[in-house]
């Protein structure tokens, strides 16, 4: 398998697993209410909360899509992918500095840790496709 190839299929692994948020992004509140105190209970999901979840939910999703669109000619778009690569490393590396920064190790319940796996699986992910882009010839 050459790093062209291996790219083109994290792509769509990527696509694969975060496209399925638009619908999370659509579905009805009670719906959020369930989920999020399911994850955090006794959790207000009031305004903010509810537009958070939909905001990071439609953001999952067209950053799958991009990923699609992405995976079917990795030359042409190589430089967003690189953006999009970088963007990832940093990102999640902040994510879990600032994660375990501010939360408390008494706090650290199953809500931490679902999102600790979140920015762990999208720094390993970005780092993978920094790698595979490294070995692809220009």
């Amino acid at each position: 398998m050459t790093a062209e190839s291996g790219l083109k299929w994290l792509l769509r692994f990527v696509a694969v697993t975060t496209i399925p948020a638009f619908i999370a992004s659509v579905m009805p509140q009670s719906w959020v209410v369930y989920f999020i105190n399911k994850a955090e209970p006794q959790t207000t999901v009031g305004i903010l909360i509810n537009y958070l979840f939909r905001l990071l939910m439609i953001l999952y999703a067209f950053v799958g899509l991009q990923c699609f669109v992405f995976s079917f000619d990795i030359r042409r778009y190589r430089p967003l992918i690189w953006l999009l690569s970088l963007g990832g490393v940093i990102v999640a590396s902040i994510g879990l500095i600032v994660l375990f920064s501010y939360v408390p190790s008494i706090q650290r319940s199953g809500l931490f840790w679902l999102v600790f796996a979140d920015f762990a699986e999208g720094l390993f992910q970005s780092l993978l496709a920094v790698i595979l882009l490294l070995r692809i010839p220009r």
